[in-house]
C-alpha cells in the first residue's frame, strides 16, 4: 500500500499523476518479492475497496480514495490479519494441567495485546508512511 501511494510521486519511471496506476511487478521489485505474492494482496485490497486496479498491458493499481483516509487497521482487516496470536488447533491434553488451563489463562493476554495493536494501527494513516520515506 505504502508503494501503490508513493511510486507515482517518487520514481523515475512513474511521473506524479492523481490516479496513476501502478503495476503489480514494479511493487514486487520494490519489496524484493515474487509478483504473485502481490497480486494475492492485491485482490484482498481490492475486495476491501482500498484500491483500484485495472487489468491488461498498461494496467495496474491506484489507491482507491485518499491516502490520508485509510489507516493501517484498514489494510490489516483487508488482507485477513486481525489477531495477533493464534492458538494450538490441537485439543487439549487432558492428563495435563498445563494444558487444560492454556487457553483460559492465555486468551485474554492475547485479547489485550490484539486490542492494543488494533487501537494503535487505528491512529496512523498510511500518508503517514509515505511522507517519511525521503
Amino acid at each position: 500500500m505504502v508503494g501503490i501511494g508513493y511510486i507515482p510521486g517518487h520514481s523515475s519511471h512513474h511521473p506524479h499523476n492523481d490516479g496513476e496506476l501502478v503495476s503489480s511487478e514494479l511493487l514486487a521489485l520494490s519489496v524484493n518479492t515474487n509478483p504473485v505474492v502481490v497480486r494475492r494482496l492485491l485482490g484482498d485490497l481490492r475486495k476491501a475497496g482500498l484500491i483500484i486496479s485495472r487489468q491488461g498491458r498498461s494496467g495496474g493499481v491506484c489507491l482507491a480514495r485518499p491516502a490520508e483516509s485509510i489507516t493501517l487497521l484498514d489494510i490489516l482487516e483487508a488482507v485477513g490479519g486481525g489477531t495477533v496470536f493464534g492458538f494450538n488447533t490441537n485439543p487439549p491434553n487432558t492428563d495435563c494441567p498445563v494444558s487444560v488451563n492454556m487457553y483460559r489463562l492465555i486468551s485474554p493476554v492475547f485479547e489485550s495485546v490484539t486490542d492494543s495493536l488494533n487501537k494503535t494501527l487505528e491512529k496512523i494513516r498510511l500518508s503517514d508512511l509515505i511522507k517519511g520515506i525521503p
